[in-house]
């Protein structure tokens, strides 16, 4: 005999879903064996303000060594794409997974694992000199910093990180207004620059940003005429961090 189908709260048990299997997190991958690998390497620093906007010509950073942070990926893939914040990830990651860059961020702040990871610890910026852990809250530009004076990289250099908003437009960043800039970004962000500043501890720091903390501020073009003999392509980067 055909055995009755059961109701529950007037939905056969037939026809209910099973419940979704969470996928298996892979482990996060260690960067602290990065430490010094990159000594003598130029690096650019790339940030999210809207002076990106007035760079033309984006393929000039193919031949150097790239840090960008957050959503750079929507004008340049760098060589190591950088973030602190889940929510990133979570507005992101389709985006993110498919860049060429090595992907770096703060242990939590992405879901699936299988990429390299920091830890963030303290509220005040300082140079740990490791790849692992990293130190400060809210400015990306400096726990940046601290990542690339950890590798030994110099000259470092400053793109987008201007620290204040558009005059004209009020945009937040180079793709538009960040909704999730508070009041205290800004100063947060004019703290970071002034610890890059303060710790350059005999690396040469050129800034090509529209921020007031550096006085000099120098083209694109003038540092990687300064740099030409320098190039290092994204090939090379993995092959000494990676190998």
């Amino acid at each position: 005999m055909r055995r009755p189908t059961r109701f529950v709260k007037n939905r056969s048990v037939k026809n209910r879903v099973a419940p979704r299997v969470p996928s298996k997190r892979q482990p996060s991958l260690d960067p602290r064996n990065w430490c010094g690998k990159l000594e003598g390497i130029p690096c650019f620093i790339m940030g999210n303000a809207p002076s990106l906007n007035k760079i033309k010509d984006f393929s000039i950073f193919d031949d150097y060594f790239t840090v960008g942070i957050n959503r750079i990926f929507l004008k340049y893939d760098p060589t190591i794409l950088i973030w602190q914040d889940l929510a990133l990830w979570s507005q992101e990651s389709k985006r993110v997974k498919q860049l060429k860059a090595i992907k770096y961020c703060r242990e939590g702040a992405e879901t699936e694992g299988g990429k390299y990871t920091f830890k963030l610890s303290g509220r005040e910026s300082k140079l740990s000199h490791s790849t692992h852990n990293l130190c400060g809250r809210g400015s990306s530009g400096a726990i940046s910093y601290q990542f690339v004076h950890a590798l030994k990289c110099d000259p470092i250099i400053l793109v987008g990180m201007d620290c204040r908003y558009d005059k004209k437009t009020g945009d937040t960043d180079f793709y538009g207004k960040n909704s999730m800039h508070k009041r205290h970004t800004l100063p947060d962000c004019v703290s970071g620059l002034k610890f890059i500043k303060q710790n350059s501890s005999g690396k040469t720091i050129l800034n090509c940003s529209d921020n007031k903390v550096f006085s000099e501020k120098y083209t694109i073009e003038e540092v990687v005429e300064m740099i030409k003999d320098k190039k290092t392509s994204r090939e090379e980067i993995e092959n000494l961090l990676l190998s």
